[in-house]
């Protein structure tokens, strides 16, 4: 199984969100990839790196659509609906490519609708299994 390091992607932890990982890629070109956001998005959205970006892509955005649309537009912890989040279940690194498969990619049984708070909740108390494929 490969380590952190010998993946295409750089593992990062935060102190304050607990167990929360986020993967961003090593080699970043110095251009914006055509993914990116526009220049006028605020920075808090331009700082979360590729996989960030991709989260703007119009193919997740209907993905994300859907799966919300499937929950009834609410958590289905809590059944709020404020603040309503899109939660991959588990991660894909496909091996043979050396890259996570595109966050629009996985089938729908892996991605429930969660509010801020529960993913949050959820993030700090559970780890995100990544599977090697």
């Amino acid at each position: 199984m490969n380590t952190p390091n010998d993946l295409p992607y750089k593992y990062l932890q935060f102190k304050e969100h607990g167990s929360y990982r986020r993967y961003i890629q090593k080699d970043i070109p110095k251009q914006s990839p055509p993914d990116s956001p526009p220049e006028n998005t605020p920075l808090n959205v331009q700082s979360h790196g590729s996989y960030g970006a991709l989260l703007f892509h119009p193919n997740w955005k209907a993905k994300r659509k859907e799966i919300l649309s499937r929950d009834m537009n609410c958590c289905v912890h809590c059944k709020g609906n404020k603040d309503l989040q899109v939660h991959h279940r588990q991660y894909h690194f496909l091996a043979s490519q050396q890259k996570f498969r595109l966050p629009w990619e996985y089938p729908d049984h892996l991605l429930i609708t969660l509010c801020e708070s529960c993913h949050n909740k959820g993030h700090n108390k559970y780890k995100v299994p990544t599977i090697t494929i």
